[in-house]
């Protein structure tokens, strides 16, 4: 697996927040067998050696409810604050039929955020997160992701398991946008200059950092796997993203 570092520039970022080291981890799929829950471990451990200021998990925890227990004693040995949303697979919204639905919805020691977002304090900052619940894409009863924007804090982070909902937010919404879903692919094809993802073949945002108008995106490459237990050319990765100050 990949353990990353990732500079990220943030236009306007206050200067107490320049440096400010963000863990994001993704798509853990807890509770069928596979090789992602040594990936899962591995992570785990090491966001736990590096002491972040912040972490984010954006969905997709579990395939099945026989990994809660193991879910819950991973979260705990995470630093704090950290947050999490929730993902397709974590309400077997998915082709897979390995899946079934969970009855997770609060993940002490971590905050859980659906359809909602709280300010904490770092470095003597705001820092705004906000949770998008991944039912929005399915029932208009949920908030779309836009809604959560506010302005005011210092730094407005959205956590958001799938990519392309940063398409549908209004200029400067937030400053950093944090997602998972892609598994860059899990099964890919590689050729000279690049690789053909099997699972997600015409998807614009894959893995890595993209900057849009609703802000700056990172899609986490996840830990876990769905349909087969293995990657082929799809690494596994833990990221942490340190902050860096842009003059605006």
């Amino acid at each position: 697996m990949r353990l990353r570092t990732l500079e990220v520039p943030i236009a306007g970022l206050p200067d107490e927040l320049d440096g400010l080291r963000i863990a994001h981890l993704s798509d853990f799929h807890l509770g069928l067998p596979s090789r992602g829950g040594v990936a899962v471990e591995r992570a785990v451990e090491w966001t736990a050696e590096r002491r972040p200021d912040l972490v984010c998990l954006t969905g997709d925890l579990l395939s099945r409810g026989s990994g809660e227990e193991r879910l819950r004693g991973l979260l705990s040995r995470l630093p704090q604050p950290s947050f999490a949303i929730l993902g397709n697979h974590d309400f077997a919204v998915s082709r897979d039929p390995f899946s079934e639905p969970t009855a997770v919805r609060e993940v002490e020691p971590a905050t859980l955020l659906s359809d909602e977002g709280v300010t904490v304090e770092l470095r003597g900052r705001q820092v705004y997160v906000a949770g998008s619940d991944p039912r929005a894409r399915w029932t208009r009863r949920r908030k779309r992701p836009a809604e959560l924007a506010v302005t005011g804090p210092d730094l407005r982070i959205l956590l958001c398991h799938y990519p392309q909902a940063v398409d549908g937010l209004p200029h400067g919404a937030f400053d950093l946008v944090l997602a998972g879903h892609m598994h860059d692919g899990q099964l890919c094809i590689p050729y000279p200059g690049g690789k053909l993802r099997l699972a997600h073949p015409r998807a614009r945002y894959t893995s890595g950092l993209y900057r849009r108008s609703g802000g700056v995106l990172h899609v986490s490459p996840g830990l876990g796997t769905t349909f087969v237990p293995f990657r082929f050319f799809a690494r596994p990765e833990a990221t942490e993203l340190v902050l860096r100050t842009l003059p605006v």
